[in-house]
């Protein structure tokens, strides 16, 4: 598997910090006084490496926006049942080392005052196996024929993950594309062939082939074609900066553009790339940053969702 595609129990924080009202035209916001407002963090625990936590926000007063900062990179949240209450996903790097990373969280209400809200997620220390596998060794090192095709395709890959939509695609929980659990761990440090190829970036489940592989949640295809190292893959545009890549695959039922919902079928499993056998790896992406799919479901399994889109702020 190529390695560039790149649990926990449970804690709630709970903090009140100050909503700074801004300056406006009234004299009554000129000299207002900080209300406080309730910042609820709530993640299944300390966070391992390429972990991910969904970060639930209220507000004592209707916000039209609300953004985020995670480590200096965006936490982009979704409004929920109300203007008082949001939602986001946040990940941190699977390179993370242990400790607190701060968390910085800007809202603007409906008045147009802002509130500035700083809490923390933590990430603990976890050491990860190490495999090691067998492959065609062209697989390891591809003949010089093959180059230029690995590197037009390295830079398809890095254009589809640079889309940003700026809407919310997914709801409610992410489900595994295909039954079982998955048999090879995010985070693993993979020997090839006798040779360090970096850390296992997805989860990957036994599936034989002709299996079909479902869209985890709602989306768009942006991506849909065979890769040297990742064979026939595709990836899905979840909205909101997350994506889903899913290769190995036989046989591909989509193309770019087409819109998904969950559970719709995207192809059948195989075992094309760089596999050891028939198999469908998933890897999760946010943004530039691959995160761990299963901490993922995990993180979204009890979330609620209308079904009415919303667009990001």
């Amino acid at each position: 598997m190529p390695e560039y595609l790149t649990r926990r129990s449970g804690f709630v924080l709970v903090l009140s910090v100050a909503l700074s009202l801004a300056a406006g035209a009234s004299a009554s916001a000129r000299h207002s006084t900080q209300s406080a407002v309730t910042l609820s963090i709530a993640t299944p625990g300390p966070l391992k490496p390429g972990g991910v936590a969904l970060i639930a926000v209220s507000s004592s007063q209707d916000l039209t926006a609300l953004t985020g900062n995670l480590a200096g990179r965006p936490v982009r949240f979704w409004p929920g049942a109300s203007a008082r209450e949001w939602n986001g996903l946040a990940g941190v790097n699977l390179d993370a080392v242990p400790g607190s990373i701060a968390l910085t969280i800007e809202g603007t209400t409906t008045t147009g005052a802002s509130a500035t809200a700083k809490a923390s997620l933590v990430v603990e220390r976890y050491r990860y196996e190490t495999r090691r596998i067998q492959v065609d060794p062209k697989m390891v090192n591809p003949p010089e024929s093959e180059l230029a095709r690995i590197k037009q395709e390295t830079q398809a890959m890095a254009y589809a993950f640079a889309i940003l939509t700026p809407e919310r695609l997914w709801r409610g929980a992410f489900e595994a594309p295909v039954p079982g659990v998955a048999n090879s761990a995010f985070g693993r440090l993979t020997i090839t062939n006798g040779k360090p190829t970096g850390r296992h970036q997805g989860a990957d489940f036994r599936a034989t082939t002709g299996t079909p592989v479902h869209a985890p949640n709602g989306g768009r295809v942006v991506l849909a074609q065979d890769l040297y190292f990742a064979g026939n893959t595709v990836i899905i545009d979840h909205g909101l900066g997350v994506f889903s890549l899913l290769a190995h695959l036989s046989r591909i039922d989509v193309q770019p553009g087409t819109v998904l919902s969950r559970g719709d079928v995207v192809g059948q499993s195989g075992a094309t790339g760089r596999v050891t056998g028939p198999h469908l790896h998933w890897a999760v992406r946010f943004g530039e940053m691959t995160v761990d799919p299963l901490s993922l479901m995990s993180a979204v399994a009890h979330l609620h969702d209308e079904d009415t889109p919303h667009r990001a702020h």
